[in-house]
């Protein structure tokens, strides 16, 4: 399984990457600093703290390094599942609002639903799982990131 991650955040458009082959990624592409859902962000013309961004390349890293465990059933499963759901029709980017504890524990997690109720439990599972670092202390939360699901490589045929 591979999956790349965009270390730099996109503050004006969030687009998709060009055509090309397919595969399963998970980029982290913006923070914003939401305030539940009214926007508290940065001003135009303002960047956000140096500090928030890179917390919110490791937070992807390690849901990224969830998303393609090899040993894990609900990472599997929604492998499987995106191979299948992204080869008939592409799958838009889910905005997901992740709420942490002080010690990086993922508490909450709300995304728009992927139109499967299993592929939604077993992001779920998956995202919930993750042991994040602590976040820094002045970052607002939720954590709004954006995951786009596009078609993982297909397996190896043995022989």
């Amino acid at each position: 399984m591979h999956s790349s991650l965009d270390p730099h955040p996109r503050a004006a458009v969030v687009g998709r990457q060009p055509a090309g082959p397919r595969r399963f990624r998970a980029r982290l592409l913006r923070t914003l600093g939401l305030l539940g859902l009214g926007a508290a962000c940065a001003a135009p013309g303002q960047s956000l703290p140096p500090h928030w961004v890179h917390y919110a390349q490791q937070a992807g890293t390690q849901f990224q390094a969830g998303l393609g465990h090899a040993s894990d059933p609900a990472a599997l499963r929604l492998q499987a599942w995106a191979r299948e759901r992204v080869a008939r029709q592409p799958a838009p980017p889910l905005v997901m609002r992740v709420w942490l504890s002080r010690g990086g524990r993922v508490e909450r997690l709300e995304f728009g639903s992927l139109g499967h109720a299993q592929a939604d439990a077993d992001l779920r599972a998956v995202l919930m799982a993750q042991a994040l670092p602590a976040p820094p202390p002045d970052l607002r939360q939720p954590l709004v990131l954006e995951l786009t699901l596009d078609r993982p490589p297909q397996p190896a045929a043995a022989g």
